[in-house]
């Protein structure tokens, strides 16, 4: 019983760590705020956008978000910010999102830099992520 009763309370404890990890890739607050929290820091802004319907989306916060090699790279070099496309229409349409999920990044001056369609395992995100730096 008492095994039964620790191996409850490790399971709770790794969904709960690997939750926070998942929390911590993302600022608090809306996009302006990323983007000043970025020009601030000399970093990207690393636009999420998704939608609570879209499965792709869903993927990409279960799997690729909660990579700790993507935390960490993006942490270091990027602000992410999550964008619902349904509560905000006016930012969509501003940077033309046709598909979801759509990841794009900017700079502190608010260019593009790079855009990225559909989901992304870690693996594959990483790859990606690592060529905005040599282009």
């Amino acid at each position: 019983m008492k095994i039964v009763t620790f191996l409850t309370a490790l399971l709770a404890l790794v969904t709960l760590s690997q939750s926070a990890l998942a929390g911590d890739l993302f600022v608090d607050g809306d996009f302006a705020a990323a983007q000043e929290q970025a020009k601030a820091s000399g970093k990207l802004v690393m636009i999420d956008f998704a939608a609570e319907w879209c499965g792709p989306c869903k993927m990409l916060d279960r799997t690729t978000w909660k990579d700790e090699g993507v935390i960490s790279a993006l942490s270091g070099k990027a602000v992410a910010v999550k964008v619902d496309v349904d509560e905000n229409g006016e930012l969509a349409a501003r940077f033309r999102i046709r598909s979801l999920p759509t990841i794009i990044f900017i700079d502190g001056e608010g260019k593009e830099v790079s855009r990225l369609i559909g989901y992304r395992d870690a693996e594959e995100f990483l790859e990606e992520f690592q060529k905005l730096g040599k282009s």
